[in-house]
């Protein structure tokens, strides 16, 4: 046994709940009558301190979902809750409280004096600390979602699975100071044009109204919110709610109500009804280079400033000034967090290592001249690779690379063909733009992917192809036959698809873990230019934590 203090007696009043950090993990503490008990300190359902919770009749009631534990055994006793607490062997030495983390409780230690007056006996500045997390919830957030001490190398599992997290993360990012991609021009070409749209799991509708100006608006009707754009794009001169009828121009007005002023001198809306102040939600809306975004935030700073100079300019490379034109799209669903998506891409340390196809006709080997590119904030990234031919590929490298096929050859040589058009470097780049945009240039095939969480566990995908104005037939045809490299089933994103699949499934079977990225030390967070790093992750969550404020 490895007996150690962790409390003095005096710190926890009767019938009350202390919590401390032994070794790392949450302890929680309580004082029952002439008793003592340890049981483990987070809620078993929905990882709440239980230290923030309420001690009754022997029983300690989580704060978040009411969940019920027996204190002396740890049995859970009502729903949500269905797994037990770990209970802790304590005793005391003089006014010291010790335990044992490696053995469970098998009897409790009677307390040798007068139990003092229960208020008397908590400290003020206790009573202040609860009294303060009760009447803030960002002191109560940071208590009950504790980052890992060794900083940005470790990455707790709740960070990808907790569902306060992820609403949390939908007020915070997606409806916080972003700009979200909603759209591409070239899908609203026309006054009246519309699609279908999301910024993080909000439905949106992305117009062009008969000034041409680019609206955006909440996909719900003022009403009785439902959504009244049902289709996934078309032409309109209005939009007309299923539901009542309301009606709403292509700004977003309220237009009409049927029987506003009722029937006969009956019903309809107050006389001081104000239509004005009835329309739909719209967003602040920025275009560049064709590329439409929105914002819930309405002074947010121009979108050169937001992307910084160096993603800009990777961004500018393939919005190079052409008109781009619409080629198609992909549409899939996959079971995991949204984060692991932009993590994916900020990780060429498995790209050299997963896609065969990568790896073995050099799209990206390690050793390629490569660039691992993250901006000042460390919200954006640009993983970039220069092709090389596949005899420049060392020995030593293939050995590394399990996924390297020696004997794989191509049916369709044209495949691996790069035509030269973009002033640029690299004949392989995907830039991360936060929080839901991934603009992909892999040699001639163009697309952007628009990421819509729905969830924790779940996000959607959106793929949209394009080539230019301008563009031949051939080349057209030639960026279409490079698009099987995309998509659900594509070359390489099925083998990403379930990668994050796998990875999400290990922490929802074996949670309350974390996560390892220690690779390429020599940078703390930020850009490298080596392809086995995972720099520009820890520089993710460096600004993940400072917007969650966590």
């Amino acid at each position: 046994m490895a007996w150690q203090r962790i409390a003095s007696l005096s710190e926890i009043a009767v019938d009350a709940v202390l919590g401390v950090d032994v070794d790392g993990s949450r302890v929680a503490l309580y004082r029952l009558a002439n008793e003592v008990f340890a049981t483990a300190g987070i809620c078993t359902h929905a990882m709440a301190l239980l230290s923030d919770g309420f001690v009754e009749d022997g029983n300690i009631e989580c704060p978040l979902h009411q969940s019920q534990f027996d204190i002396r055994s740890g049995k859970a006793l009502c729903a949500p809750a269905t797994e037990d607490l770990r209970t802790y062997a304590v005793k005391l030495d003089g006014d010291e409280i010790l335990i044992d983390m490696e053995q469970q409780a098998e009897f409790t230690q009677a307390i040798p004096k007068p139990m003092p007056d229960r208020q008397a006996a908590r400290p003020v500045t206790d009573t202040q600390t609860i009294s303060a997390t009760n009447s803030d919830p960002e002191l109560a957030l940071m208590k009950r979602y504790v980052w890992p001490t060794e900083g940005l190398t470790r990455i707790p599992d709740w960070v990808y699975t907790d569902q306060t997290i992820y609403e949390r993360e939908v007020e915070k990012i997606f409806h916080g100071r972003t700009w979200n991609y909603v759209a591409l021009e070239c899908e609203v070409p026309n006054p009246g044009d519309f699609i279908r749209s999301n910024v993080g799991p909000t439905p949106v509708v992305v117009v062009r109204a008969a000034d041409c100006s680019i609206n955006v608006f909440e996909n719900r009707c003022s009403h009785r919110a439902a959504e009244f754009c049902r289709e996934l794009s078309g032409n309109t001169k209005e939009f007309v709610c299923p539901y009542h009828q309301w009606s709403y121009d292509l700004h977003g007005n309220l237009a009409g109500i049927p029987f506003r002023r009722g029937v006969n001198g009956k019903g309809g809306m107050p006389a001081d009804f104000n239509a004005a102040q009835h329309g739909l939600r719209r967003l602040n809306v920025t275009s560049h280079r064709g590329v439409v975004f929105a914002s819930y935030v309405q002074d947010m700073e121009p979108l050169q400033d937001y992307l910084g100079p160096e993603v800009l300019k990777e961004f500018e490379a393939t919005f190079d000034g052409r008109k781009p034109r619409l080629l198609g799209y992909y549409r899939h669903t996959l079971p995991g967090n949204w984060k692991l998506y932009h993590e994916n891409l900020k990780d060429p340390y498995h790209a050299t290592l997963l896609h065969t196809f990568l790896v073995t006709f050099g799209l990206l080997v390690a050793g390629n001249r490569s660039l691992m590119l993250a901006d000042a904030t460390g919200r954006h990234g640009v993983m970039a690779s220069a092709k090389s031919e596949r005899k420049s590929i060392s020995s030593d490298a293939k050995k590394d690379m399990r996924a390297y096929r020696d004997g794989m050859t191509l049916a369709e040589p044209r495949f691996m063909d790069f035509i030269e058009e973009f002033d640029s470097p690299w004949s392989v780049t995907m830039a991360t733009i936060w929080p839901n945009l991934i603009i992909q240039r892999e040699m001639n095939t163009l697309g952007v992917r628009q990421i819509v969480p729905t969830g924790p566990h779940e996000f959607i995908m959106k793929w949209t192809m394009f080539g230019f104005e301008g563009d031949d037939d051939e080349m057209t045809r030639h960026r279409l036959r490079q698009g099987n490299l995309m998509g659900p089933a594509g070359f390489l994103g099925l083998e990403d698809n379930e990668a994050i699949k796998f990875v999400q499934d290990g922490m929802r079977h074996v949670p309350g873990r974390q996560h390892l990225v220690k690779l390429d030390p020599a940078v703390a967070a930020g850009t490298s230019d080596s392809l086995i790093s995972e720099a520009s992750i820890r520089a993710m969550y460096r600004h993940w934590r400072a917007e969650m404020g966590l």
